[in-house]
């Protein structure tokens, strides 16, 4: 489906070959940490195209690794949901439907609900002064299409980043580990969605948006506000409902 919108020769202009190095400058990392990183920011940007086979040969001449840490970071991303196993023929890069988009939001909204319900029970001030700190260094996150072409694809996994900081932020007083990998899971695998919001939105429209939704979803969590569960769930649902859009649009 994705092929049908053209996004990904899209998100592959936007974002270029230079996002292969970011996750590569975090120092104390293994070989295979830092291919899982490299790869995993070739599939949220759109380097790979959906339903594409990745041959190992490529992927060791494109990475410059070695065969076991290689392996070590398909078989995580498979184990994510970023890659499907394709028997003897290695992996391939999955392709993106309204099934899956559905699945996805409908599981996260519940499993981060749960999570900010506890949070907001059982949060301190040392949680209020995180999730505030968490929100000012998001606002302070330029989007991607606001930057240089040479600098997308940092600034992608720069803003992406601090998202996905604000939002753990928001839920980690919840005293509740099993749950909050559960999130943290379904996190990743909405992100390969929220990416064609990024690319497909205004940016001064996106940028509005979007902060005033953290702005309102961050008071309403510091106050005990239960209705932050319902800003939560709205803020989540306003991208389901853009991807889905965009899939629909592209079927008439």
């Amino acid at each position: 489906m994705l092929e049908n919108i053209d996004a990904a020769a899209r998100i592959r202009q936007t974002f270029p070959m230079a996002v292969m190095d970011i996750a590569a400058r975090a120092p104390g990392r293994t070989v295979a940490e830092q291919v899982y990183e490299r790869i995993k920011a070739d599939l949220l940007t759109g380097t790979f195209t959906p339903g594409s086979a990745l041959l190992t040969r490529e992927l060791l001449a494109r990475y410059d690794c070695g065969i076991s840490p290689l392996r070590e970071a398909l078989a995580r991303l498979v184990g994510e949901g970023f890659l499907v196993a394709s028997g003897h023929r290695g992996v391939r890069v999955p392709l993106p439907s309204c099934a899956d988009l559905d699945d996805v939001y409908r599981i996260r909204i519940l499993l981060e609900g749960e999570a900010l319900a506890l949070a907001m029970k059982h949060g301190d001030d040392r949680w209020e002064a995180a999730a505030l700190a968490a929100c000012h260094r998001l606002e302070r996150a330029a989007l991607p299409s606001e930057a240089k072409e040479a600098d997308r694809a940092a600034c992608a996994m720069e803003w992406e980043s601090r998202h996905r900081a604000f939002h753990a932020a928001l839920v980690a007083a919840a005293p509740a580990p099993r749950l909050l990998r559960l999130v943290e899971h379904m996190v990743e695998q909405t992100e390969r969605y929220r990416a064609l919001r990024l690319l497909h939105s205004p940016a001064d429209k996106l940028m509005r948006d979007i902060t005033a939704e953290h702005r309102a979803l961050l008071d309403a969590t510091l106050k005990r506000d239960p209705q932050a569960i319902e800003l939560l769930r709205v803020h989540l649902t306003c991208t389901w409902d853009f991807v889905a859009d965009l899939f629909k649009r592209n079927e008439t």
